[in-house]
């Protein structure tokens, strides 16, 4: 007698429900994907209890026909793809047929639905089985309420998380559909309560607005990019918000949100250097393809694709985002300035010529350590554009170099422990780490030299040691040959010969860098080399903290940054400003309550 037998339909949709339907997200995810197939412009969704006693999806589409209505309950019913053919084009969000099935085998389902010339109609499902079907009173469109969610399956709830844990699923979820359909309006209700809303105006950034609040979104940057038949539209926050996590770097293809790891650290790398290590930026990417050039069926819940060309749209998102965030100054920090016309800076001279007067002496002007205005030869401001043009008429700068500028004109008025040099201008007090400065000007300036690094070798006079450990002077004779292609020649462990762009101080970091590349990876990655190699020069030299600077060492330090692509950040990502509004510092003194 055969031990093979043929499962029956329930147990088959029970089994594919596990696939499916994980937990409540889950349900109103493929719910609200069959909404947006069928055209809806508004989708109000509807939880209780987490969604373990009632989810309720009511869009405003085209509704279904009384047939349709119960044929959309058998397993692989769709109106989606027709042949195998399509399955290669796929444009919609569903296409397998498994979603109602799957969920009606795991919980009770009652569909409402109503198409523009026929009337409304319903059916109720329970574990699979036709219990009920009738007229219904709906507008046009669907509705779908699922109750008593895997009320045929208790072991599922020992997976379930906490309830936070679980309403927490289901707003992240409705945020990444709200972000993939800016046109739609979106409205989320939990326990009867309203929890969010979005216009539906089509417009990305006030849909991310409404998700992030505006004081994430306002000062964003945006890019498109045109790859071969790949669009790019990007929308990246500040990199001063951000995360601990890269849940908010949004990726959708075709509008469809998906889970890609290379394309999400193409958005990660493009922020690099202008956040700290382990924080991760906010951004929506979107990217449109023919449907030919991605493949969708490779999930149970369709978040995860294979893309043709997938390293080479990672190398140019990545370079893109890097443009974009260079190519535009960030501002230091955003808040609110409700309140600033409670104080007005107006910048004063402190010291001023006074006349003495005595009738038993000439009249003479008192200069003391300060001479007269026309007399003072004033250091060159590296501040202010509008003195140095009227000071200095022999600096010319070029108009495109004003406007490109990413740091405010402020005033150098102290130094706090002997760390943190202190500006101020109209819009408050800045506190600049001078380490940080020193760091983000040398790393620039490493990097730069190390983009085309050129091959020539300087001789050395004499043969120089390498002051490294047994082991790595072992690796050197192991990997003589591949560092000799980057201007490094040895005799005996000494080293005789290097490549013309490095300095003599920083040999032995560079060793340290390549020997561990070429152990671990057995290669050389250039762009890996050009990045470690400039933050190890570039900390070793910088300023440290308690170092007393003199005016001079101050405007040279200012001028050096001004001319950097990101002057924020230092190469390990923590900040070189900390700016304090005028309103901010008022407060906390209590003059504004």
């Amino acid at each position: 007698m055969p031990k093979i037998s043929i499962l029956d339909a329930t147990l088959s949709n029970m089994i594919a429900a596990g696939e499916v339907v994980e937990r409540p997200s889950s349900v109103i995810k493929e719910l609200v994907e069959n909404a947006l197939d069928a055209f809806a412009n508004q989708i109000i969704i509807e939880v209780q209890n987490m969604g373990l006693h009632t989810i309720k999806v009511t869009d405003n589409g085209i509704g279904m026909s009384k047939e349709d209505a119960k044929l959309a309950f058998l397993r692989h019913a769709t109106s989606k793809i027709k042949n195998k053919n399509d399955l290669s084009m796929i444009k919609t969000l569903g296409f397998r047929g498994e979603a109602l099935p799957s969920i009606a085998s795991v919980a009770k389902v009652k569909l409402e639905t109503k198409t523009e010339d026929s009337e409304g109609y319903f059916v109720v499902f329970n574990g699979n089985e036709l219990i009920t079907e009738g007229t219904a009173v709906i507008n046009q469109g669907t509705a779908v309420t699922v109750n008593d969610l895997f009320y045929n399956t208790p072991a599922r709830f020992k997976y379930l998380k906490s309830e936070i844990a679980e309403k927490n699923a289901i707003i992240e979820l409705f945020d990444k559909l709200a972000l993939s359909y800016p046109s739609v309006q979106f409205i989320l209700k939990i326990d009867d309560k309203e929890v969010k809303r979005t216009i539906g105006n089509g417009h990305v950034l006030t849909t991310m607005e409404t998700i992030y609040g505006n004081q994430v979104t306002k000062n964003n940057f945006t890019f498109e990019l045109e790859y071969q038949k790949i669009n790019v539209k990007g929308y990246l926050m500040n990199p001063y918000n951000s995360r601990s996590r890269k849940k908010d770097i949004n990726l959708f293809i075709n509008q469809r949100y998906v889970k890609n790891y290379a394309l999400t650290q193409a958005v990660v790398d493009g922020y690099h250097s202008f956040m700290m290590v382990n924080k991760y930026p906010i951004a929506s990417i979107y990217i449109t393809i023919d449907p030919s050039l991605v493949d969708v069926n490779v999930h149970p819940q369709k978040t995860e694709v294979k893309l043709i060309n997938e390293q080479l749209l990672k190398f140019q998102i990545e370079q893109k985002i890097k443009e974009t965030l260079i190519s535009k100054p960030v501002e230091l920090k955003e808040i609110k300035r409700d309140k600033e016309e409670v104080f007005s800076y107006k910048k004063e001279n402190l010291f001023t010529e006074k006349v003495v007067e005595h009738p038993q002496y000439i009249k003479e002007e008192s200069t003391f350590f300060f001479k007269p205005k026309e007399e003072v030869k004033k250091e060159e401001p590296f501040f202010s554009k509008k003195e140095t043009l009227s000071n200095h008429p022999e600096v010319e700068i070029q108009e495109e170099a004003i406007k490109r500028t990413k740091l405010p004109d402020f005033d150098y008025i102290g130094t706090f422990s002997g760390t943190y040099l202190m500006f101020q201008n109209q819009d408050g007090l800045y506190l600049m780490d001078q380490h940080a400065a020193a760091e983000r000007i040398r790393y620039e300036k490493y990097y730069k030299k190390l983009s085309e690094p050129r091959k020539e070798v300087k001789q050395l006079l004499l043969a120089r040691p390498v002051l490294l450990p047994e082991n790595d002077l072992a690796k050197i004779e192991l990997y003589e040959k591949q560092l000799s292609e980057y201007g490094f020649l040895f005799s005996n462990q000494k080293i005789i010969g290097l490549p013309i762009w490095l300095d003599e101080d920083a040999i032995e970091e560079t060793l340290e860098t390549l020997l561990t590349m070429l152990s671990e990876d057995g290669k050389i990655e250039i762009i890996k080399l050009r990045d470690q190699l400039a933050k190890d020069m570039s900390c070793k030299g910088a300023i440290k903290a308690n170092h007393q600077l003199s005016i001079h060492e101050i405007n040279e330090i200012m001028k050096n940054l001004k001319e950097c692509d990101n002057p924020y950040t230092c190469p390990h990502g923590r900040p070189v400003f900390i700016h304090f509004t005028h309103y901010e510092i008022e407060k906390m003194f209590k003059r504004i309550v």
